[in-house]
């Protein structure tokens, strides 16, 4: 049995999409949509219903997920234990700025993958972040930019949200299903000083002429939630998919703004833990 076709059947089982799970994995889809055929093909049985819109575990894909999630984890100890840096934890930064949140899926990954590495989150500000990893204090940092002097760096792109409206439970806004940006204009808002869109939205707002109520001006994103949760007004707010007390999500429907965030890294100067992660 093909170990990689284990490894993309978790992450379909995961995703519930060919296309994202792929993308996960680091493959195109034909490359992955075989392996997932090959592997049903050597299992003598079905492993996911499919439709056009979601794919989902059959009671044989259920049954086995647990014992593929085993396998993977059995296989990447055997690997670590021949490995001389088994004992070397990662050392990861995060910009203060950035919702942990944004980030828990990729790390939470990593943890059943590799349960026996220690991991180590450092947070600060991008600049000083940028200078241990510069003396490899760090093995990378995650920025919501690509660095200036990227030429001795190396970046990806490990997660993109859509920025929606934030409401109160008791908002009228709240019983909508999207909304277009022009809704906001007079509304009481919470202004997120801290979002890497924060120019782009406002020369949109600009454009189209909205004005917004500034009633508060919020660093980061759980103050912004917080507030919103009290009642103090709306927010513009990256949707990371986790609940928030007395807060509903609304999408915009005629905008589309994209919070982007970056895993940065030192070109040429990989550890193992590292590279075990951008694996993922």
């Amino acid at each position: 049995m093909n170990l990689q076709f284990i490894k993309y059947f978790v992450a379909l089982a995961e995703v519930g999409n060919f296309t994202h799970a792929a993308e996960k994995v680091h493959v195109v889809q034909s490359t992955f949509s075989t392996g997932i055929k090959k592997l049903e093909q050597q299992l003598s049985c079905k492993l996911f219903y499919r439709d056009n819109r979601q794919v989902l575990l059959t009671d044989e894909g259920k049954q086995m997920l647990p014992k593929a999630k085993q396998l993977l984890r059995t296989w990447n100890e055997m690997e670590s234990i021949f490995s001389e840096e088994y004992n070397k934890p990662l050392k990861l930064g995060v910009v203060s700025e950035i919702d942990f949140n944004a980030i828990v899926p990729m790390m939470k990954s990593f943890h059943e993958l590799y349960p026996n590495i220690e991991t180590q989150i450092i947070e600060s500000s991008e600049v000083e972040l940028h200078q241990m990893l510069k003396s490899e204090a760090i093995d990378g940092y995650f920025q919501k930019y690509i660095p200036f002097d990227h030429n001795d760096f190396e970046y990806r792109l490990i997660r993109k949200d859509k920025l929606v409206l934030a409401v109160p439970n008791n908002h009228p806004f709240a019983a909508k299903h999207k909304l277009p940006l022009q809704s906001i204009d007079g509304q009481d808002l919470i202004e997120r000083t801290n979002c890497s869109l924060y120019s782009e939205v406002e020369e949109c707002l600009k454009t189209k002429n909205i004005h917004p109520n500034i009633v508060f001006r919020a660093k980061g994103d759980d103050m912004a939630k917080a507030l919103v949760a009290s009642g103090v007004g709306i927010s513009l707010v990256p949707n990371i998919e986790m609940e928030y007390p007395n807060v509903k999500y609304v999408p915009i429907s005629d905008e589309q703004f994209d919070r982007k965030i970056f895993m940065i890294w030192k070109k040429g100067s990989v550890s193992k833990t590292m590279s075990k992660l951008l694996k993922i």
